[in-house]
């Protein structure tokens, strides 16, 4: 098999995955649930103000903490929300997947891997 031809089966076996199913299946969910969306306007809205504000007003160290809180404190906010929160995990769980589908790709090209794999496998989902 062409090694571009393995490469589509590969993304056709992750676009057909129960992971990518619950990603897409989280998403829908969040993107149609009120609440969450106006949790998210105003957290990026807040966001893009202290962004704005970091520019302008050139910070101390101090107050780019304070900053860096009232941005926590909007997310926190945001993780309130359950289809906000299901969906952040569920795409986690497929961007975990992702990294260690290329993990595995880089150890086989380049002899080891992104993630600073110490070949100990017991906590690794498996690259060689």
């Amino acid at each position: 098999m062409e090694i571009l031809e393995m490469a589509r089966e590969l993304g056709k076996a992750i676009a057909e995955s129960e992971l990518m199913e619950k990603s897409k299946k989280a998403e829908e969910i969040q993107n149609n649930d009120e609440e969450a969306q106006k949790l998210i306007g105003e957290y990026n809205l807040k966001r893009m103000q202290l962004a704005q504000r970091v520019q302008k007003e050139n910070p101390s160290k101090e107050e780019l903490e304070k900053i860096r809180q009232e941005l926590a404190d909007e997310f926190d906010k945001l993780m309130q929300n359950e289809s906000i929160k299901n969906f952040i995990n569920a795409k986690k769980e497929l961007d975990a997947l992702l990294e260690q589908v290329n993990n595995i790709i880089t150890f086989y090209v380049n002899g080891k891997t992104n993630s600073g794999c110490s070949s100990d496998c017991s906590s690794c989902g498996g690259c060689h």
